[in-house]
């Protein structure tokens, strides 16, 4: 059956009820408190599995996972706090990864999707609380864009050292790159994903010989450069409760490496375009192992990778390399020649922009399915002819290059001066401290959408439970808590504490953050009510 045009709008599609369903879509009034349609579906369940090219595998989510939340650029962050650096790895991962993971399983089994945590908010609050989370979560996505781009130009920097000197400079550099990745996500969807998945296996490769060289460091007689011993190096120490911005211990790194483990839910952004029964034969229980199998590999992968990298940068380079994003490479050509190093740095950049590239997918879903379901302006939900999302692409592409814009262009040619570099990075950084925040508040919602779904139908959830319903429990809890807490961490300790001291930062990162919300809050008013509106029309 034809269901549309790819080309036009999906108020066209002749929508079958009951026609390539999953069983996310029979149990939808069961769980729902707010629908868009009589039986408790929205829009875009319907549109997107119709329209769709579903062509993701379990393969393919794995390599999307481990390109959204392996950057290796993080690990120079748990460097600074020595052999307690893997001990924070391994407490975030626990109690936070792995709880997301759980939870994101849950949430994707029973509604697998287009919109992922848009959708799953939907069924657990209703409209307008799903309009106001998607909000919150896709305001980063811009500066994201930016922020990985950053990476790349700090990465073309350490090749050579008189590049991109200039804010102007690194802005062009920087809206060339955002514009790129735009380029190549508007590519047919497979084309793009054979990309993502080559890319996948190359950080991996990178991340094992990163590892290697700090093996190969120690056989060759060479002293670590940081002390694994004794067993106190490893542990967690707090600032003084009476000074919390004294930022002595190194508790401070919690929130940063902890929200590093941030988009677990990210790739089931396209649980639409899986394949699934009806069109590439796979059945409700395939599509449910595809979701649980790359959510058990995509954390391996991760948690493995950055203890491995971790390592070796401690072992070759010790505490010297914190918060140094050139460290991976300056480790292995340490101890495998300039070459290699070469090689591995070349790797992290293309990892860097097939990253980019991912990011612009994965969150110009939200502003698709928001299109289709009347939250936004319908032309947001257009698709071009290799059926993907073009308008909402093409409009955060240019949102993130007026972003560099601003930051890189505008804002030093109004300040002038020598001051207007170091202005650049405190504007730069707060916006991302401000991003970071937003983006775990709407990731906490992970845990309170699978708490409000278990309240609203128990049977129903267990039905479809991937694991005992108290472990599920346990996961959100502790999850949610551990979230709140990075959140507060992060709010305390600067990005740049020689720039924007612990004093200050918390409340003007926090003063960010709260304008944001309450904006997305009002949008949010504005968005249900002409939703309402048109729906009572029709």
């Amino acid at each position: 059956m034809y269901i549309g045009d790819p080309v036009g709008s999906y108020c066209n599609v002749v929508l079958v009820k009951g026609h390539g369903r999953n069983m996310a879509t029979t149990t939808a009034t069961k769980f729902a408190t707010g629908d868009s349609s009589h039986d408790g579906t929205l829009l875009s369940e319907e549109y997107t599995v119709k329209a769709l090219p579903g062509i993701l595998d379990a393969r393919d989510l794995t390599a999307l996972f481990v390109l959204l939340l392996f950057f290796v650029t993080n690990v120079p962050n748990a460097v600074a706090g020595g052999a307690a650096g893997l001990t924070l790895w391994i407490v975030g991962g626990i109690t936070f990864f792995i709880p997301c993971a759980v939870v994101t399983s849950q949430l994707g089994t029973i509604f697998p999707m287009e919109g992922g945590l848009y959708n799953w908010t939907h069924k657990a609050f209703g409209p307008y609380m799903a309009f106001f989370v998607a909000f919150c979560a896709w305001v980063p996505g811009p500066l994201l864009l930016l922020a990985t781009s950053d990476l790349l130009v700090n990465y073309l920097q350490g090749l050579n050292s008189n590049w991109l000197l200039a804010p102007w400079q690194q802005g062009i550099a920087l809206m060339v790159i955002v514009a790129l990745a735009g380029i190549v996500a508007l590519r047919r969807h497979r084309t793009v994903q054979n990309i993502v998945n080559v890319t996948a296996v190359v950080i991996v490769l990178i991340a094992f010989l990163i590892g290697v060289a700090g093996i190969v460091w120690l056989v060759k007689g060479n002293p670590s450069a940081t002390a694994f011993s004794p067993a106190s190096n490893w542990l967690i120490t707090w600032s003084p409760w009476w000074n919390p911005f004294s930022g002595a211990g190194n508790f401070g790194l919690f929130g940063v490496i902890t929200l590093g483990y941030l988009g677990v839910n990210i790739p089931l952004n396209m649980a639409g375009e899986l394949r699934r029964g009806g069109r590439n034969g796979q059945n409700e229980q395939q599509v449910s192992r595809m979701i649980r199998q790359h959510l058990v590999w995509g954390v391996l992968i991760v948690i493995v990778g950055y203890l491995v990298v971790t390592f070796g940068v401690l072992v070759v380079e010790g505490q010297n390399a914190s918060y140094v994003l050139y460290a991976m490479v300056t480790a292995v050509t340490a101890v495998m020649g300039k070459g290699m190093g070469i090689v591995v740095a070349i790797g992290i950049m293309l990892t860097i922009f097939v990253a980019t590239v991912v990011y612009t997918n994965t969150f110009a879903r939200w502003l698709l399915v928001g299109g289709i379901d009347k939250r936004l302006p319908t032309s947001v939900g257009r698709l071009n002819r290799n059926r993907v999302p073009a308008n909402a692409i093409i409009f955060q592409t240019f949102a993130a290059i007026l972003l560099v814009f601003l930051f890189f262009i505008v804002l030093p040619l109004l300040v002038g001066g020598s001051n207007s570099a170091n202005l650049v990075l405190q504007v730069y950084f707060v916006g991302v401290g401000a991003a970071t925040m937003l983006w775990a508040f709407a990731t906490i919602f992970l845990f309170i959408n699978v708490l409000k779904l278990y309240a609203i139908n128990p049977d129903e959830f267990r039905k479809y439970s991937v694991a005992p319903v108290p472990v599920i429990m346990v996961c959100a809890g502790l999850g949610l808590i551990s979230g709140l807490f990075a959140m507060v961490d992060t709010l305390f300790n600067s990005y740049i504490p020689p720039l924007i001291p612990n004093a200050q930062w918390w409340w003007i990162v926090g003063g960010v953050t709260l304008v944001i919300v309450i904006v997305a809050i009002l949008i949010s008013m504005v968005a249900s009510s002409e939703a309402a509106w048109q729906d009572l029309n029709r």
